[in-house]
């Protein structure tokens, strides 16, 4: 591994608390590709989502940097059907703790020119050298993956390189994370919210059943509603401009009417 100067380690603690701010996934891949594109010396970079099975990988297409347009957009469509490499790098990273590889690591130079992929996919945007961060939970196959590149005029990636993107991995991993379990949370929060409307005429359809057939007077139906939202006799008598007193009696008179005893056993007894 390559020696890291204090500078290094700066400039990686900056980039880790910058990709940690961010709010959403388009926000963290363009921070955080321009700012590791500087890093490492990279000319262009990409950020893919990886998703399935180990030999039903899906990509989908991220943000990208110096890349020819609709490039990363055909590599995951079909291209990753004949790209050599790509599981050669998913395995070195699914089977070891490393979160970095590099091209010449895993591809001999005569196979890599040799190959299809590198003549008509890499080869027309001047990509060479390649360099991989994944995005992996402690155990398994990354969840994204971050893609640097050099051209041929360019000398391939240093050991100080690859530590500083090897370093820089658990940061933006955590951001990733954190960014992801965010947008579940305001999904299922949303569903809820969905979910919720979608019962509320049905209750409410059957309460006001409940309350025609206990013979509940007009006043009392709107009484027992906001019981049922869970409001203080207090804040019902503010909502009604009436009193406490006036609401209490109205609870007292549907008591009666549904032989019951308290609050609780009404707003049940309403319900079913």
């Amino acid at each position: 591994m390559g020696n890291l100067q204090t500078r290094h380690l700066q400039e990686i603690v900056d980039i880790s608390h910058r990709a940690l701010a961010c709010e959403n996934m388009d926000e963290l891949q363009e921070q955080t590709l321009a700012a590791i594109e500087h890093s490492v010396g990279a000319t262009s970079s990409l950020y893919t989502h990886v998703s399935g099975a180990r030999h039903q990988l899906l990509f989908r297409e991220g943000r990208y940097r110096g890349v020819h347009e609709g490039a990363v957009a055909r590599w995951c469509d079909s291209y990753h059907r004949l790209d050599p490499f790509m599981h050669r790098y998913l395995n070195c990273l699914s089977t070891s703790p490393r979160n970095v590889v590099i091209s010449s690591e895993v591809v001999p130079h005569r196979e890599y020119v040799a190959s299809r992929f590198y003549n008509e996919f890499l080869k027309t945007q001047s990509i060479y050298h390649v360099m991989i961060i994944g995005l992996k939970p402690l155990d398994g196959a990354p969840f994204g993956l971050i893609g640097l590149h050099r051209t041929t005029r360019e000398r391939g990636f240093s050991a100080t390189d690859v530590a500083k993107a090897n370093m820089l991995a658990p940061g933006i991993k955590g951001a990733v994370e954190r960014i992801l379990a965010r947008q579940r949370l305001a999904q299922r929060e949303k569903d809820e919210r969905v979910n919720a409307l979608a019962e509320e005429p049905r209750d409410t359809q059957l309460q006001q059943q409940q309350m025609a057939r206990y013979g509940l007077s007009r006043r009392e139906r709107e009484v027992a509603s906001l019981l049922h939202k869970g409001l203080t006799s207090q804040a019902i008598a503010t909502q009604l401009h009436i009193s406490v007193r006036t609401v209490d009696n109205h609870v007292r008179s549907m008591f009666d009417k549904t032989g019951v005893h308290n609050r609780t056993t009404l707003l049940y007894r309403l319900s079913q």
